[in-house]
């Protein structure tokens, strides 16, 4: 009995495969019941051998009007090939699920990654009409279904930062406030990138410094960090840490400046009309 307990301890659920995959379980049980993921039967219930599982994922093929050859691995292509400088975005605008599609979109359509905005932002809406791709602890990947070659112009990845946070479907029903916008081109691509980053940010405490970084340099330096970290094979230790906003030095000195204008701006005189009126209402009506 001790040792079958030993080895399912090794297994994973159908929840947990599709935790660990970061799709959701409809998805994960229709590419099982399709014998696309390697899987076996324990007491009639689906299970995940995780060793399978990653090895499935270091597998995946591209299409056959691909040439493999041409594709670069998922598994060890460098982050910062797929996220440049300007595809930061550390302040988003948009307050509503489709308009942070849109303005992710947009970031890669004025870069020329993508050719055909249009296409990508309904794709990309179609997917998360399937099931909401934010996760617990505030952070999404935004993806489509198909991969259509001819419209992404070069895999990329835009990442945007709302301080506020928006619903966007979370299953702890929290704002999510991170979302990773993934153009991969390629399904060889596509899995192994979004396991990696799913990794990276499985650490609140690195969700957390993410969140209070106050420069694109920085976002993307601490991003690039955390994924040679997963390459290498390094799992830190997790820690729960609390979102604390910290605002650069520039930020800090027009804050005291604002509230020094305020405090040494003489009050506004009162207009004789307003005066005038005043002293009506306030004058006793005569019997």
């Amino acid at each position: 009995m001790g040792k079958n307990r030993g080895t399912d301890a090794q297994l994973l659920t159908m929840h947990e495969l599709a935790a660990y995959l970061h799709l959701d379980e409809a998805t994960v049980t229709k590419l099982v019941m399709q014998g696309k993921i390697p899987s076996l039967q324990v007491d009639r219930q689906w299970r995940f051998k995780r060793s399978a599982i990653d090895e499935w994922i270091e597998q995946q093929l591209v299409g056959e009007d691909e040439n493999f050859a041409d594709v670069p691995d998922g598994m060890k292509l460098p982050l910062d090939d797929l996220l440049p400088d300007q595809a930061i975005i550390t302040n988003l605008r948009a307050r509503t699920p489709v308009g942070v599609i849109e303005e992710l979109a947009a970031r890669a359509y004025t870069n020329g990654w993508l050719s055909d905005k249009p296409w990508f932002v309904g794709a990309v809406v179609e997917r998360e009409s399937l099931a909401s791709t934010a996760m617990e602890g505030g952070v999404a990947f935004l993806h489509t279904r198909a991969k259509d070659k001819g419209k992404i112009a070069r895999p990329f990845i835009v990442v945007g930062r709302s301080w506020e946070g928006i619903t966007f479907g979370a299953p702890d029903g929290a704002p999510t406030y991170l979302f990773f916008l993934l153009g991969l081109k390629y399904d060889r691509l596509h899995l192994p990138i979004l396991g990696r980053l799913a990794r990276a940010l499985r650490n609140p405490s690195t969700i957390a410094k993410l969140r209070s970084l106050s420069s694109p340099d920085q976002v993307r330096a601490m991003l690039l960090k955390e994924d040679a970290q997963v390459r290498a094979g390094i799992v830190p230790e997790i820690q729960a840490a609390a979102f604390k906003p910290k605002l650069d030095r520039q930020l800090r000195l027009r804050a005291i400046r604002r509230l020094q204008t305020a405090k040494s701006k003489p009050p506004e005189p009162v207009p004789k009309s307003r005066k005038s009126a005043a002293g009506k209402a306030k004058s006793p009506r005569r019997a």
